[in-house]
């Protein structure tokens, strides 16, 4: 699978399309052995830019169609959320019924301009 880039403010709900393809380059559910629709993707986990876990995690994601997936969460509003987010998927081959790996990087960018925190 190729790796997207989604690019967020703090604050925002971050929106993961994921979507699974077989062999043949056709969208597909994950494998379970006897022909029909296996286990979603799940998140396994979101590293935050700090390299802190998101908690909540592993979750699955919400199946739309055939081979095609969705999941939320939302970006925290401070000014140390900018930064790269990792989210981290495990999904079932639908060719090879094998669990394989992928990412998501979702980059956290200030709104306009600077954006830094004053300490009170």
């Amino acid at each position: 699978m190729a790796t997207a880039v989604l690019n967020y403010s703090p604050g925002q709900q971050a929106t993961i399309v994921y979507q699974i393809l077989n062999s043949l380059g056709e969208r597909s559910d994950s494998f379970d052995g006897y022909g029909g629709p296996g286990l979603p993707p799940t998140i396994e986990r979101i590293i935050f830019p700090n390299l802190s876990l998101a908690a909540g995690y592993p979750q699955a994601m919400t199946r739309l169609d055939v081979g095609l997936f969705i999941a939320q969460f939302t970006l925290p509003l401070l000014a140390s959320s900018v930064g790269t987010y990792i989210v981290d998927i495990t999904y079932n081959n639908p060719d090879t019924g094998l669990f394989e790996n992928d990412f998501i990087q979702v980059n956290c960018q200030a709104p306009f301009g600077a954006y830094t925190a004053t300490p009170k």
